[in-house]
């Protein structure tokens, strides 16, 4: 009942509306192939029965009815490779369904025979050959494990000739299979790192000549993060000192090249401290500033006890962070590692409680670097030890987090509270006031 169906539409079709038909060519084939045999009558020996089999397939594709669809495109594909280019863009598309198709396990690899009889039958009838290599690397690199090599050899014939139409996914499953023969044996390193220098400067030009398209700029970024991001654990600084450096050398203020060789340095923790990626990072900083490259040389320096340098490029990397919890984290860095002189500690800390007025640790900077900043007699030194557990009561009431780093600091400077003997002789009690007159602190007595 549905063929007859189906034979009822196609009948009214053809009669009323040629129009259908006539969209499904959407372009002749290439004047090469219209002189072959079978392209002369590019319809086949039966021309309606090649167009009755093309508006089936047609409407089968449409509403999905991919077996359907695969009958009427055997035909098609048999008796009429010349008639329409749809006939091999759709042919595939449907194929691919019914090889993911469960129910179409068995037959899986006479499904992928056929897929592989498309793209050199479409290239011979309708050209595009860069286009239908690309689609057909991609499907035999899927399909066919041990057709990689294959795969590869038809990616570098679509990368080398295929322009401006480049398709950013392909680019990036052109470096996947060439991993993975890598990983094989199949290719050198040196000619891994070769394909990866290729494929991630087109991705760069490519952003630049997509600049002013929103979406395509973003999959072009995109690909030339995960171009580096595949790579990575293949690189070592060693192969970024050959790679890179000599580039740099030709264009020494190329941000995007030397942030790329950073990243990529990065990746091996032995180059951390090489002098080429610290060179790089000040570099880096000092044409484009960025958060990143002056954290990474806030903790070059650091390493280096070069103190001076390292607070700098922290406290930079501070204030061009966007992200409040890395600002407060790379303060509170900050204080601590200067707890020794108390002014910078005292001023971190506050720059912390700038961002977070609730940050508990920084609070306990504070009732540490206010003790030992404190002026006057011994008394109003035990009396400075009060205000320190002030903050440090404080600390936990508002950050209970680090309650446990304050109650240790209070159990350590309430050793320091006057005496018994020495409030009874100052006429002190616990809980009096008590105004420290150097400073102009006030707190309450304790005793201990």
């Amino acid at each position: 009942m549905k063929e007859v169906k189906k034979i009822a539409v196609l009948v009214l079709v053809l009669l009323g509306n040629l129009t259908f038909l006539l969209t499904a060519q959407n372009n002749k084939p290439t004047p090469q192939a219209m002189l072959l045999p079978e392209c002369i009558k590019s319809h086949g020996a039966d021309s309606l029965e090649t167009r009755k089999n093309m508006s089936l397939f047609q409407e089968d594709y449409k509403n999905k009815e991919y077996a359907y669809a695969y009958k009427y495109w055997t035909y098609l594909f048999n008796n009429a490779p010349c008639s329409y280019k749809s006939i091999h863009i759709n042919g595939a598309n449907i194929i691919n369904k019914l090889i993911e198709d469960k129910a179409y396990e068995k037959r899986k690899n006479q499904l992928m025979d056929s897929l592989f009889m498309i793209f050199p039958t479409r290239i011979k009838y309708f050209g595009e050959e860069s286009t239908v290599k690309g689609i057909w690397a991609y499907n035999l690199a899927r399909l066919k494990a041990d057709k990689q090599a294959e795969a590869l050899e038809l990616y570098k014939f679509y990368y080398e000739n295929e322009g401006d139409k480049l398709n950013d996914f392909y680019v990036r499953d052109y470096l996947k299979v060439a991993i993975g023969l890598h990983k094989k044996n199949l290719m050198t390193k040196d000619e891994l790192f070769a394909l990866y220098d290729k494929l991630s400067n087109t991705a760069e030009e490519f952003k630049v000549k997509k600049a002013n398209d929103s979406v395509a700029l973003k999959d072009w970024d995109f690909t030339s993060k995960n171009l580096d991001k595949m790579m990575i654990p293949y690189i070592k600084g060693k192969d970024v000192d050959l790679i890179f450096l000599p580039r740099i050398k030709e264009n020494p203020n190329d941000i995007v090249l030397i942030n790329k060789a950073i990243k990529l340095y990065r990746a091996d923790s032995l180059y951390r401290n090489n002098p080429n990626y610290i060179g790089l990072l000040e570099k880096s900083y000092e044409l484009n500033p960025s958060a990143t490259s002056a954290e990474g040389l806030g903790r070059y320096f650091d390493s280096k006890k070069n103190n001076e340098k390292a607070n700098f490029y922290y406290e930079k990397a501070a204030e061009l962070t966007e992200d409040k919890i890395k600002k407060e984290e790379l303060y509170y860095k900050l204080a601590r590692k200067n707890q020794s002189n108390l002014g910078l500690a005292k001023q971190y800390a506050n720059k912390i409680l700038a961002v977070n007025p609730n940050n508990g640790n920084a609070i306990i900077i504070l009732g540490v670097v206010f003790y030992s900043n404190a002026c006057g007699s011994a008394d109003d030194k035990s009396m400075a030890a009060c205000i320190a557990v002030d903050y440090f009561n404080r600390a936990k009431s508002v950050d209970p987090s680090c309650a446990a780093e304050a109650n240790k600091q209070i159990a350590k400077y309430s050793k320091f509270y006057l005496t018994k003997e020495r409030a009874f002789f100052l006429n002190l009690k616990a809980g009096d006031p008590y105004t420290i007159s150097c400073s102009g602190e006030t707190t309450t007595v304790r005793i201990r």
